[in-house]
């Protein structure tokens, strides 16, 4: 496999190293979490620091963001932490400043290239969501357990690729295990959900193939998740003593 199978990694005790982004003013920071060497895909934590510019463009693949905290300005409006990002390839990102500086969870499809610069446009080809104002919805996986809502933030039309928030209440358990048919990959914003592969901690990360058991699940606290998928989620529930023998 191509990409790394991740479970689980904490970005809090990982290192910064020195990163570019085609179009930015100014050097970054970067923690990979997890590259596909095939197609340069990637899950990062990227800081911006103060000062950073981007004079707009377009780029080569899409790009998803969730910005972690600091702020953000793009085509004059200015977006708070916990608001999410999708740019697909060839939509024009325009005149973007961060002033103080910033972090975001940053998600590409294979290796980001400027295709076209100093575009004269707005930020209509980007989709932006305010976290704090979207709904919370029902869970949409038959059989998922009572005590966990659902912020959908982004599904692709064709293949059903999705990203979602998920909010978990405290003492929240399920001894069961899921198998999923995609590939999940998640970030702990807040809080920690204990499981069979370990503590899944604020600031952890994970990238699991299609077809890998995990479970079961349980919190004291509650947490809040971000998810993303290559597919539409189906969920295969079993229990412990179902899986398979290794």
């Amino acid at each position: 496999m191509s990409r790394e199978h991740i479970e689980f990694i904490n970005t809090h005790e990982m290192s910064w190293h020195e990163f570019e982004l085609p179009g930015f003013s100014k050097e970054m920071k970067q923690k990979l979490l997890s590259y596909d060497t095939e197609s340069g895909a990637s899950t990062s934590i990227i800081y911006f620091p103060p000062g950073t510019t981007n004079d707009g463009g377009r780029y080569s693949v899409a790009i998803e963001a969730m910005l972690l905290t600091g702020d953000l300005k793009i085509a004059g409006n200015k977006y708070s932490d916990l608001t999410h990002f999708f740019i697909d390839s060839g939509e024009e990102l325009r005149s973007l400043t961060s002033q103080n500086g910033c972090e975001l969870l940053f998600m590409t499809e294979g290796k980001v290239e400027l295709v076209d610069k100093n575009m004269n446009g707005n930020d209509k080809g980007i989709q932006i969501n305010n976290t704090y104002e979207l709904p919370w919805q029902g869970t949409i996986t038959p059989g998922f357990p009572t005590g966990a809502m659902r912020k959908s933030l982004y599904q692709n039309a064709e293949t059903g690729a999705s990203s979602w928030l998920l909010g978990v209440l405290p003492q929240f358990k399920d001894s069961r295990y899921e198998i999923h048919p995609v590939i999940e990959e998640g970030f702990q914003i807040q809080g920690e959900l204990d499981t069979s592969g370990g503590p899944f901690k604020a600031g952890s990360y994970f990238w699991r193939p299609s077809e890998i058991p995990h479970g079961d699940f349980n919190t004291a606290r509650g947490c809040l998740t971000f998810f993303r998928t290559d597919g539409p989620l189906k969920t295969t529930y079993v229990e412990k003593e179902e899986l398979p023998i290794e």
